[in-house]
């Protein structure tokens, strides 16, 4: 029996081993011996992200939720919490529970997108807040296809930073002999102040 030069993984819905059981196909092919190509083509992360209208340079990939329990606390209180906008996959018929507690987690004003049937005959794509996205989709049994949805990032906290205090440990440490680099490096984990904030204070001692 001859066997055949190239094999091909193709998934009915999607992108292969985004979301889909092909990861542990891919990595036996490679333990094997054989060489592994992608071969380029639409990913509804990607096609959502490019029609949110939200920051898209970094995001964050979560899949599909655990359906309840300590799990899918953690990753909302993570998409709570992230800079970067977050991305997740729900079924039809579960998504508007996601929204809602979406909503509950972050705070239903915070932006959101979602994305059902992306590049098919019944396409959708419906922005809003997250409450106003729970809202219409809360009551839609009747949902099809699977949905994207892409939440908008936090808002960066910056510290609460006593200046004076950081400037008087800086000449302290000037004092002392400790390195610019050092003195940089000590005030950033200190103080919590961004490195280059750090750096201008250090620069402007006499």
């Amino acid at each position: 029996m001859t066997l055949p030069s190239d094999v091909a993984l193709v998934s009915d819905a999607g992108t292969p081993a985004v979301s889909d059981p092909g990861a542990g196909l891919v990595t036996q092919v490679r333990e094997a011996g054989y060489r592994v190509v992608p071969l380029p083509g639409p990913s509804a992360v990607a096609t959502a992200l490019s029609v949110a209208g939200l920051p898209a340079d970094r995001y964050v990939f979560l899949g599909f939720l655990p359906r309840k329990g300590s799990e899918r606390t953690r990753l909302l209180e993570r998409v709570a919490r992230e800079e970067w906008t977050s991305v997740l996959f729900e079924a039809p018929g579960r998504v508007g529970d996601l929204l809602a507690d979406l909503a509950a987690a972050c705070g239903g004003e915070r932006r959101g997108v979602v994305a059902r049937e992306l590049s098919k005959l019944h396409e959708e794509i419906r922005a809003g807040t997250l409450s106003e996205l729970a809202e219409a989709f809360g009551g839609e049994d009747e949902t099809r296809g699977e949905c994207t949805v892409v939440v908008e990032g936090a808002s960066p906290v910056e510290p609460d930073v006593d200046f004076a205090k950081l400037r008087e440990t800086a000449t302290r440490l000037l004092a002392a002999g400790v390195s610019k680099k050092e003195k940089e490096e000590l005030l950033t984990e200190r103080f919590e102040v961004k490195r280059n904030e750090a750096y201008r204070i250090v620069t402007e001692l006499p």
